[in-house]
């Protein structure tokens, strides 16, 4: 703890609950099942009923699926082969100042939409400078197309980040980890084409990220945290994660 830190008592704590247990708590997760929309050369879900209720008296499922399924994290050993693993993510980093950049009118006019520094600007000129440590999410509107693959897809013209806005994020404003709605990191047709530039640039700064967040439209631009939570493979790079905003009741949506 740091010298000038105040010390944390039990009941600090207790009234830190009850403020949370009192915010709009906003699931930002997909449930995930055999067919949804994920990344082309990964296999479907795969899902068997070991036992169920008549057999023993209790219902098991065996389910097999890349750790990139649904909404999901991504640690640094996703890319990088000295890249922290999921199991060595730091814990304190599950609850996060939530930061949302509102990409929706320009993927309204452009679905192919990439997101730069501009959009960072624009919102720092309302909210002021975004804080080191905060998650930063890219609110498109593309969840709403979710669970049809072909319309998440939407033939390769899918909008995602610019190296130059995560630059800015990574590089000037340290934030702790990135997320959004759609399939890829990068815009479609830089994945169609092969590059996966903006992806690597995140998880080879040691950041990590979700995938295909769920209902960004019901976040305000700023005032929430997010808690994002996901199981602990040994030397894991991928796993579906749960992700919920905790939202004051006085904020409301930008929508």
């Amino acid at each position: 703890m740091p010298a000038s830190a105040e010390p944390v008592r039990a009941a600090d704590l207790h009234r830190a609950l009850r403020t949370l247990r009192g915010a709009r708590w906003i699931d930002l997760t997909h449930p995930f099942f055999p067919g949804i929309p994920h990344y082309a050369a990964f296999p479907d879900e795969q899902r068997e009923r070991l036992s169920d209720y008549a057999d023993g008296g209790f219902r098991t499922h065996r389910y097999s699926l890349v750790g990139q399924w649904g909404t999901h994290v991504d640690p640094p050993s996703h890319f990088d082969p000295d890249g922290t693993t999921l199991d060595a993510l730091a814990v304190r980093e599950m609850l996060l100042e939530l930061v949302v950049l509102d990409a929706r009118p320009e993927v309204a006019a452009d679905p192919g939409f990439v997101a730069g520094p501009e959009l960072i600007d624009r919102h720092e000129a309302v909210h002021g400078r975004i804080p080191s440590g905060a998650f930063v999410a890219l609110r498109t509107g593309w969840s709403a197309r979710w669970p049809d693959p072909e319309a998440m897809a939407n033939g390769g013209r899918s909008p995602g980040w610019s190296v130059a806005a995560l630059h800015v994020l990574i590089g000037e404003r340290a934030v702790a980890a990135v997320g959004h709605e759609q399939t890829d990191t990068d815009p479609g047709l830089e994945v169609c084409a092969g590059r996966t530039d903006a992806e690597a640039y995140v998880l080879s700064a040691g950041r990590w990220q979700i995938e295909m967040l769920a209902d960004l439209a019901e976040v305000p631009e700023r005032g929430a945290l997010l808690l994002a939570s996901w199981p602990r493979p040994a030397g894991g790079s991928g796993f579906p994660a749960r992700c919920v905003a905790i939202v004051p009741e006085l904020q409301t949506p930008n929508r």
